[in-house]
């Protein structure tokens, strides 16, 4: 197999692993600040009652915040048990089984699409033409990213250890582009929360490299990250990045 060929297959393995952490994803992932998918609303000119469409929606963390502004939501998961977790926590969403190569919807059938910590486990070959079939006219796209901030000395000595050093979500070069979407605009929110050493190793466990990792590795890591978090004590302050990009449908 070449290294692209396992590079692929290695992406689809861990898209499909968060169905064995769904209630775990759903207890320890952060939601989205309402700053942020207001940011991306007014991006896209969506008005209240909208119809819209969360895809690759996971328990719905991004799907609770979409109904909360009052859009009519449907959620799209490829993963059952993920699913499970959605329609339990967010029973205002339509909530449908698919891919985001393959999305159950008609034609033209939502005004805008959002993908919350989804769009980097895509096939943007199919699913960028997909995403601009579902999407009316006039409609756009939103990508959201909850993502770790290096200014914060706790992640910037975590970053070494698990990976994210000096990365960010989102390469440029893969970002939706023509012929099927136009960039708008993109934007940074910055939130705190509160979390502790075993809200983060919690919090980590749901990590794709995490799930899919021999178990001795995985739980040897994960107590160099408690050690690591406890010296900054039983509670801290967590700062966090929200990366928000806009993309119109090109017609």
């Amino acid at each position: 197999m070449t290294s692209a060929r396992r590079a692929v297959s290695d992406r689809a393995a861990r898209s499909r692993s968060f169905d064995a952490v769904a209630a775990e994803y759903e207890q320890h992932r952060p939601e989205y600040p309402e700053e942020a998918l207001r940011w991306a609303v007014g991006q896209l000119e969506l008005e209240a009652g909208a119809r819209v469409l969360d895809v690759g929606a996971g328990t719905g963390k991004l799907t609770r915040g979409l109904v909360a502004l009052g859009f009519e939501v449907t959620a799209v998961e490829p993963g059952a048990a993920m699913l499970h977790e959605l329609r339990s926590a967010v029973p205002e969403a339509e909530a449908l089984e698919g891919p985001a190569e393959s999305i159950p919807l008609p034609d033209e059938n939502v005004e805008a699409a959002f993908a919350g910590q989804a769009y980097h486990w895509f096939d943007r070959e199919r699913a960028l033409p997909e995403l601009h079939r579902v999407i009316h006219a006039g409609g756009g796209l939103a990508l959201l990213w909850n993502w770790w901030d290096e200014r914060d000395p706790l992640q910037r000595e975590l970053g070494g250890l698990v990976g994210f050093a000096g990365h960010r979500p989102h390469p440029e070069e893969e970002l939706p582009h023509e012929p099927w979407f136009r960039d708008v605009g993109r934007t940074v929110i910055e939130t705190v929360q509160e979390s502790s050493p075993d809200a983060l190793v919690g919090y980590l466990r749901t990590a794709s490299a995490y799930v899919v990792a021999e178990p001795a590795e995985r739980e040897e890591s994960l107590r160099a990250i408690h050690d690591l978090a406890a010296g900054y004590g039983e509670r801290f302050r967590l700062p966090r990045l929200t990366y928000v990009f806009a993309f119109e449908r090109i017609s």
